[in-house]
């Protein structure tokens, strides 16, 4: 009997191919999920060393799990063989299948992690992991399999997340992954539907906060602030006005923004977040912020110059995390240009989208389909939806003129 991993000769529903391991003893053959997907050049399959995954983001990781993995089974054909127990494919993964059911909570959840391509995500289970830690640190629970966390451990981890003053949103993440984890393990029955002990756990609600957003009043006091040229002050502020002059374009579009998508006089580029192409008429406006930025900057092959040239071709945990860092050294600059504008609110670089949403929503007198094109919503009901969230004083404006007698 022999085990051999092989990839899936068919894509999955997001055009990667899975990895299978291969349970051989002659002609019969069984094939297990490993519930690992990737691109077909990223696995190799022969003379792979025991390095069978390639060239992707977390190829360390996958490979000492599939190692793992497979000399799991190995171990139990060697016993097998040792004890001249008759084995079968199909006894061979019912055998496994039994005692992995006593595989720990943590042990699982690092596992998933490292299968996971998308470093934000991966950062968000990080960070969950870090805070489960230290409650059963703190509470000395050790290293708990699925069946042994009931209600009291997750009630206990939530009043944890609470006495460390995190918001009920952050809470209700962390939370909402823990129940992923449970989810993810039924379906690859390392754990029984029994199990599930969400069943008895609500999670808790997470408060929907309100979007913040400048008026028109405090967007003139924040463009009107006065910095010394090439200064950082100057630089984060001209890049809030131009996200604000391109609809509220995303942070990581504008600081991937370069001087060559200028054409025809438009700014043309695909969004990161949606894959759509967006183009937006150089206004005065605009053609003022670029002539500031053109002034400084010489040799950036981006309009705003703070990423590194050529960062975009860096893998893509390198490149998530200089956006993550260039982010929050942003919004660290906007809240102190808040402070000198004398504007009381917590301004980041997402608000410059709310803010257009609300200006352009008064001054083309509720026109839902401009909006939705010009934030490149797939639907109005987004739009909609979106508005609600944000302040709406024609409605304040409103009750007050029905509620004068």
């Amino acid at each position: 009997m022999k085990a051999a991993f092989e990839l899936s000769p068919h894509t999955n529903k997001n055009g990667l191919y899975e990895i299978y391991l291969r349970i051989q003893d002659g002609t019969k053959k069984k094939r297990i999920k490993t519930n690992i997907s990737l691109a077909k050049k990223q696995f190799k399959s022969k003379n792979h060393n025991l390095k069978w995954v390639v060239n992707h983001p977390n190829h360390h990781a996958i490979n000492a799990d599939l190692r793992i993995l497979l000399e799991e089974y190995e171990d139990k054909m060697f016993s097998g063989v040792v004890t001249k127990k008759k084995l079968t494919p199909e006894l061979l993964i019912h055998s496994i299948n039994k005692n992995r059911h006593s595989q720990s909570f943590n042990s699982y959840w690092e596992s998933k992690m490292s299968q996971m391509l998308e470093y934000n995500q991966r950062k968000g289970y990080q960070q969950s992991l870090n805070k489960w830690n230290a409650y059963i640190k703190k509470e000395k629970l050790g290293n708990l399999e699925f069946k042994q966390i009931d209600v009291f451990i997750l009630k206990g981890f939530e009043n944890f997340l609470i006495k460390h003053k995190l918001s009920p949103t952050t809470i209700y993440s962390h939370m909402k992954r823990l129940r992923a984890l449970f989810n993810m393990a039924i379906r690859e029955r390392i754990i029984e539907v029994g199990d599930y002990i969400f069943k008895a756990y609500p999670l808790p609600k997470g408060n929907k906060t309100k979007k913040e957003r400048l008026s028109i009043e405090e967007l003139k006091s924040f463009s009107e602030v006065d910095f010394p040229n090439g200064s950082l002050f100057k630089t984060v502020q001209q890049l809030f006005l131009l996200a604000f002059n391109m609809a509220g374009v995303r942070i990581e579009d504008v600081l991937t923004l370069k001087w060559k998508y200028i054409k025809n006089e438009r700014i043309e580029y695909q969004m990161v977040k949606t894959g759509s192409i967006a183009s937006f008429k150089i206004t005065s406006q605009i053609q003022h912020i670029l002539d500031y930025f053109k002034s400084i900057n010489t040799k950036s092959i981006y309009i705003v110059p703070l990423l590194t040239d050529g960062i975009e071709k860096e893998e893509n945990e390198v490149y998530k995390k200089e956006i993550g860092r260039k982010t929050a050294l942003v919004n660290k600059y906007l809240k102190k240009i808040a402070e000198v504008a004398e504007i009381d609110k917590n301004v980041t670089s997402h608000i410059s989208r709310h803010t257009f949403a609300s200006i352009a929503i008064k001054k083309t007198g509720g026109d839902i389909h401009f909006l939705q094109n010009a934030l490149k919503h797939s639907s109005p009901t987004i739009t909609q939806g979106y508005l609600l969230e944000l302040d709406n004083d024609s409605m304040d404006e409103q009750m007050g003129n029905i509620t004068q007698l």
